[in-house]
């Protein structure tokens, strides 16, 4: 056979669709209380690794919205990358609120994933992007090294006492744009209120807020990580998210950032994520197709390297 017809049977095996099972799945969160999954799955024997994918938003998803984060759509390029590869993918839903038992949902979700038939629980990455950044950097603080490795796209609140109470005239909020500036640091401080009255007093919020920050417990992270950030991110700022990326180098952690240019928040899926009124503000809302690309291939390459594939 020659070079060039070896060649073209590798593209087209290369090329091929991986034949996969989708499946509408319920699962029950350390109160009981059921969640929504959807997952996809080849249809070999396995075992396949698994890629947990969490939603933004903080709010439940229907099914419909989760199989964009975990079957192949019309809507996540990336999503779609992720379903070429010989890896299982479920996407989780958990409940809505701020800071509660959504992040113990999330983490009933990756358990729930972990048991399913022709999934191998040994290898097991989390991808998440805004609020469910935030979802899997809390799951890899919890779960520490029963996770492979995780991704967090513009990761929402990494430090919550950075955030909530915002110095608007020193880094890192002196370094973003004066009206999203002021955008961030008034939902701030409304968050914070809603902590103080429902932790009693100054002290026991400071405590409820480090004990739920990703900056104050990276220590605990235990597992690869890989943030995605952008530049144009109006909703979760790059210069937000860099102090943790900062602070876990200095600890000599395994960490890794990825930063784009032009894309706004929602890049790390491959579209454009948030309310309209951020859609517009942020270019229109459309994201670089060069950008998402390597996106996709920066992803891909460190689940691949973390979960043992080729």
């Amino acid at each position: 056979m020659s070079n060039l017809l070896i060649a073209m049977c590798l593209v087209s095996l290369q090329s091929a669709p991986i034949k996969r099972d989708i499946s509408e799945l319920v699962f029950k969160s350390i109160d009981g209380r059921e969640s929504k999954a959807v997952l996809s799955i080849p249809n070999g024997d396995g075992p396949y690794p698994l890629v947990v994918t969490v939603h933004g938003g903080n709010t439940e998803k229907p099914y419909g919205y989760l199989r964009t984060m975990a079957a192949p759509n019309r809507v996540s390029s990336i999503v779609n990358d992720l379903n070429k590869e010989q890896w299982a993918i479920l996407a989780v839903s958990y409940r809505n609120g701020f800071m509660n038992l959504g992040d113990d949902d999330v983490i009933a979700g990756i358990r729930f994933g972990m048991g399913l038939p022709k999934v191998d629980k040994t290898r097991v990455a989390l991808v998440g992007g805004s609020h469910g950044g935030y979802k899997v950097l809390q799951a890899a603080i919890q779960m520490g090294s029963e996770i492979k490795c995780v991704s967090a796209g513009s990761p929402w609140m990494v430090d919550p006492v950075t955030f909530m109470q915002a110095d608007e005239v020193s880094p890192p909020f002196s370094l973003i744009k004066p009206d999203v500036r002021s955008r961030l640091t008034a939902q701030g401080k409304a968050l914070y209120n809603q902590i103080l009255r429902r932790e009693g007093s100054e002290q026991k919020a400071q405590e409820f807020l480090q004990a739920h920050s990703a900056h104050h417990q990276s220590t605990k992270i235990k597992s690869p990580l890989l943030l995605l950030t952008s530049l144009a991110d109006e909703s979760v700022p790059h210069v937000l998210v860099e102090p943790l990326y900062a602070r876990m180098k200095s600890q000599r952690q395994n960490v890794e950032i990825f930063t784009v240019d032009k894309s706004p928040h929602g890049f790390y899926w491959g579209r454009s994520e948030g309310s309209a009124e951020r859609r517009g503000i942020e270019r229109n809302g459309t994201v670089d197709e060069g950008e998402v690309r390597m996106t996709s291939a920066k992803l891909i390459d460190f689940l691949k390297k973390n979960l043992g594939q080729k």
